[in-house]
């Protein structure tokens, strides 16, 4: 098993983990306050494809965290070095999403089309994110575009969300519904895909052996902290449960009730 002690990258989920919609999940500022005085490297990598990283920084200003674009990793960005890989500057791609998507696939240089109107020009891309507008002629205008050689891809797999009220649905959900009436898989870029992280640990510079991902979902944070090689860590203040994890071929090597108990055995570890 990964030694706690070795930690000098850890990397964060947000949802479920850090906070739940606007409300911090007790232990935040104590884990933070850890990360500085231990000197431990950090990131942010959210599958959530409605907010750009500004966002993520506003948002850890207001919960009393300093932070930086620098430190956020998102879906929606990675989509975009996805598509600008493997597509040329201002191709026209549709989105089943919101703002946030939008607004970086437009800053990466595409040209950007939603809604319920069929774009007026030759599509390279379908992407699917979470749209809490979503209508059945997104849905229909999709299916089309898929259905005449759209690439289809989506932005991360997570059928659901955690809210203050409960599980809501998520990205996956949209994508489930393009799935069925296309009869084409989606390809995948956020968790559990190794995109994400590796883009995190090459900004660090870090190594495998050091570095570590908290999350609440055993399907996209804790099988893609296995499949890129590093250590992993789950919290149950999300969307996955203790006995979820004999379900699956993969297990996390550490499991705690919340990041603030992760918070005191990092404090214990390094004390």
């Amino acid at each position: 098993m990964a030694d706690l002690n070795s930690i000098q990258t850890l990397l964060l989920d947000g949802d479920g983990v850090l906070w739940r919609s606007d409300e911090p999940i007790p232990g935040l500022n104590e884990l933070f306050r850890v990360l500085e005085e231990r000197n431990i490297n950090w990131a942010l990598l959210t599958n959530n494809a409605t907010r750009a990283a500004q966002h993520y920084v506003d948002k850890f200003e207001k919960f009393g965290i300093r932070a930086s674009v620098e430190n956020i990793f998102t879906s929606t960005g990675v989509t975009a070095a996805y598509l600008r890989e493997h597509f040329d500057e201002g191709a026209g791609v549709y989105i089943i999403g919101e703002i946030g998507l939008a607004e970086t696939l437009r800053g990466a240089g595409f040209d950007v089309f939603s809604g319920e109107e069929m774009p007026e020009k030759p599509i390279a891309a379908v992407v699917v994110a979470m749209d809490r507008s979503l209508t059945y002629r997104k849905l229909d205008i999709a299916t089309r575009l898929i259905r005449d050689g759209a690439a289809f891809i989506g932005t991360n797999p997570d059928k659901t969300i955690p809210t203050p009220y409960g599980l809501s649905p998520g990205s996956g959900t949209m994508q489930a519904a393009l799935i069925a009436s296309t009869d084409v898989e989606p390809i995948i870029i956020g968790k559990p895909q190794t995109a994400i992280f590796e883009a995190a640990m090459q900004h660090f510079n870090a190594c495998p052996e050091t570095t570590f991902m908290v999350g609440d979902r055993l399907e996209t944070d804790i099988l893609g902290a296995v499949r890129a090689g590093i250590g992993s860590i789950l919290v149950l203040t999300g969307a996955s449960t203790r006995e979820m994890i004999a379900q699956q071929d993969y297990a996390p090597d550490y499991v705690y009730e919340s990041i603030k108990e992760l918070a005191e055995a990092l404090n214990n570890y390094h004390g």
